[in-house]
């Protein structure tokens, strides 16, 4: 449950978690978007629904940018670490890490980094140590 909630998360969405059951519907993370009608309509019916739950949203930008730098300690490429680390001290750092390093070797392994990562920022969330994967 914690990895799909992580791939809801990084896709855009914020995900609403009913606390006694588990369930969990994701919603649209409409923070900067303008149009929002059938988003907003769709959060109502979930929090009609449901009288207990909890809203999970993305990272913010610098827990976000921590992990970017904490990925860096894992390359071992010396001559992407030190791009990476040029990247992050320059401007637009998220847009140029990414398209960095996912054209780099290290792609996969970044993915899976920030799928743990994202994992670990929900059960912060949530309080909880573990959560049995579904």
């Amino acid at each position: 449950m914690i990895n799909k909630i992580a791939q809801e998360l990084d896709a855009g969405m914020k995900v609403y978690l009913n606390t006694k059951s588990f369930e969990y519907e994701p919603v649209l993370d409409w923070d900067n978007m303008q149009e929002t009608d059938f988003w907003d309509k769709e959060a109502r019916k979930i929090e009609k629904k449901w009288k207990d739950y909890i809203v999970i949203t993305k990272m913010e930008s610098f827990e976000f940018f921590r992990v970017m730098e904490n990925f860096i300690d894992e390359v071992d490429d010396a001559g992407l670490k030190e791009d990476l680390i040029k990247i992050l001290n320059r401007k637009s750092p998220f847009a140029n890490f990414k398209k960095e390093v996912e054209s780099s070797s290290y792609r996969q392994k970044w993915f899976d980094f920030k799928t743990k990562s994202y994992e670990q920022y929900i059960r912060q969330q949530l309080d909880v140590e573990d959560i049995e994967n579904e």
